[in-house]
């Protein structure tokens, strides 16, 4: 069966892939800053490291143009000094080169050959550098190797020892060294230290040279790769782990809500089975009962309430209605089998379940169908007995109409000869019968009619005690003759119904109980009571007459038919179409010689316009 519901889940799992999202996004996003944030670390490391370096390098340049002190001589083997100072510190592993360049790039001395060194482009470097002792910085990555290039703009005096005139100088000739005066160094100073030589920082023109110092940084960098890694490994981690959870969760969320839709389900289908108008029961293959719903409990329950009503457990054959055979469908269509249990009509269908469908043990071997057809069965004979009355009727009717008219002239004739004969035994006596007798066939004509042609009813809410004091006037010589006294019990003091009809309808009852005790001696008793059940009112009369065996009382409400030496077998007939008019019933009660209770059930005015 296919049931809608309403999917109530999808706020919280957009809400929880949101929320994932949200999570993988910021780690990524924090694990990027955080690595940026550790190269730029490394990196300030390693700049203040390499202008560390750079200066330091300046400063041992600077030890060898003071140990030349006034030795002008000397100063032509700067450069060969310079190279042999780079070489020896570039032969550790921590450096790659150290070199000196001019602004065009040109290299002026080198540790490494020059066709080895990088270049660099001082276009942008000479506009931010403009003093000497200031230095620059620039990361470098060739053949997987990463290189820390700094630079440092030297002072005036070593472009001066490092240029193309002091190379090519023979001993003996001095140098311009950028003094202001061709071939003269300026004043050495007292001591001879040469701090005249390279006094002031600025550059001044274009005569400017760069130290250049390529660091190995794969090892200071190798940190930085390990932690980049390992931040890398746990945001992928991280990010996995997010995604599983996700997978968890969305996986936990469709079971849950499978879960509800199917604990949805089987509420829906527990209530609609225990709710269904008819019986459902699943029996196994030994006959026991596996289960039931609760119409099957409330259909096959014991009428004397000594059960408990429950049937799971219990086997199919313990119970008094029959084993009702598998029915095998025939031209598409079920065989429904009648049968009677505790006063009601039931029809039972059990149906197989089909072989791939048993796979199961407590799924059973059959499905058991009850249905109650008791009222419906109860209506079909009311609609026969409608039917056949209709058809006496139609007959009572045209019976009637033609004897009508002759009896009156009969009846009218018998009484004047009743008159005229009046004093002359025994045609006196014939003619007083033969008027009694046309009276009593015009009181069986009058009822045929009303049997044939029963008026319409005007039910409202009737006193019944006063009806009981009518009933007494109307009956009270027939009772004082046969020494009787009704009693009367009325704990329900209204009824509805039509006031006349019921009025007919316990005096023709009346009447019956009268020639019942007429019968007999001793104590005579009718009590006529009401109460209220089943959302209507009851009125029973009851006696203690002779009362009725089980064949006479079954035949009793059919017309004509009666067990009494003076009856027409239309009283009871009367009655119960009376209360077939009033949408009620009638039931009789009887014993033979343990008397009569006949009951009869009013519905009240709702139940009256909804069975309407």
């Amino acid at each position: 069966m296919d049931v809608r519901y309403r999917d109530n889940e999808q706020g919280p799992v957009v809400a929880l892939v949101l929320a994932l999202i949200v999570l993988g996004v910021g780690s990524l996003f924090l694990t990027w800053k955080s690595i940026a944030r550790q190269r730029a670390l490394v990196e300030n490391n390693l700049f203040l490291s390499g202008g560390s370096i750079a200066r330091g390098v300046e400063s041992n340049l600077m030890r060898i143009v003071r140990s030349m002190g006034r030795n002008r001589a000397v100063y032509p083997m700067f450069p060969t000094l310079s190279r042999d100072l780079f070489q020896e510190l570039a032969a550790s592993d921590d450096f790659r080169f150290i070199a000196i360049l001019d602004q065009s790039g040109k290299v002026l001395v080198s540790s490494e050959p020059a066709e080895d060194m990088p270049d660099v482009d001082f276009s942008r470097i000479g506009d931010k550098v403009l003093d000497s002792g200031q230095t620059w910085h620039m990361m470098r990555s060739d053949d997987n190797r990463e290189t820390l290039i700094s630079g440092l703009l030297l002072r005036p005096v070593f472009a001066a020892l490092l240029s193309e005139k002091n190379r090519n100088a023979l001993p003996g000739e001095f140098p311009d060294l950028g003094s202001g005066r061709k071939g003269h160094m300026g004043h050495m100073g007292e001591h001879g230290n040469g701090r005249n030589m390279h006094e002031g920082n600025t550059v001044q023109g274009d005569n400017r040279a760069y130290l250049i110092i390529g660091l190995n940084a794969d090892r200071h960098l190798q940190q930085f790769k390990q932690y980049r890694r390992a931040a890398m490994l746990q945001t992928g981690y991280v990010f996995l782990a997010a995604v599983f959870l996700w997978f968890l969760a969305f996986a936990y969320i469709r079971r849950r809500e499978q879960s509800n839709r199917l604990v949805r389900l089987e509420q829906f289908q527990n209530r609609l089975l225990d709710n269904m108008p008819d019986g459902l029961i699943n029996v196994g293959a030994d006959g026991t009962i596996l289960a039931a719903n609760g119409s099957a409990k409330k259909l096959l329950a014991q009428p004397d309430g000594e059960s408990d009503g429950n049937l799971v457990g219990r086997n199919w054959k313990d119970l008094p209605i029959g084993e009702p055979d598998p029915a095998e469908p025939a031209a598409g269509e079920y065989e429904w089998q009648q049968h009677e249990y505790h006063g009601r009509n039931l029809e039972i269908l059990s149906v197989p379940f089909p072989e791939g469908d048993n796979s199961a043990p407590e799924l059973g071997l059959r499905l058991v169908l009850i249905r109650d057809r008791t009222r419906i069965r109860r209506l079909e004979e009311d609609l026969n007995e409608a039917r056949r009355l209709a058809t006496i009727g139609s007959l009572a009717a045209g019976v009637a109409h033609e004897v009508r008219n002759p009896l009156s002239s009969l009846r009218g004739f018998a009484q004047f000869f009743a008159e005229k004969l009046k004093g002359q035994e025994p045609l006196n006596s014939y003619a007083t019968t033969m008027v009694q007798e046309a009276d009593r066939l015009n009181r069986v004509v009058t009822d045929l009619l009303y049997l044939a042609r029963p008026r319409a009813l005007a039910p409202v809410e009737v006193d019944l005690a006063r009806v009981g004091d009518s009933l007494k006037k109307l009956m009270r010589f027939d009772m004082e003759h046969g020494n009787v006294e009704p009693h009367f019990d009325f704990e329900a003091p209204v009824v509805w119904a039509d006031p006349d009809a019921i009025r007919q309808v316990l005096l023709n009852l009346t009447a019956n109980s009268l020639d019942a005790l007429n019968k007999k001696s001793g104590e005579k008793i009718i009590n006529i009571s009401s109460h209220t059940q089943d959302g209507g009112v009851w009125v029973c009369v009851q006696d203690n007459g002779t009362g009725m065996d089980e064949d006479i009382s079954q035949q009793a409400l059919e017309p004509f038919f009666t067990a009494k030496a003076k009856g027409t077998g239309l009283g009871l007939a009367i009655v119960h179409n009376i209360m077939r008019a009033h949408k009620g019933q009638i039931s009789i009660d009887s014993s033979p010689d343990q008397g009569t209770t006949i009951r009869l059930y009013f519905p009240n005015a709702a139940q009256e316009e909804l069975q309407a």
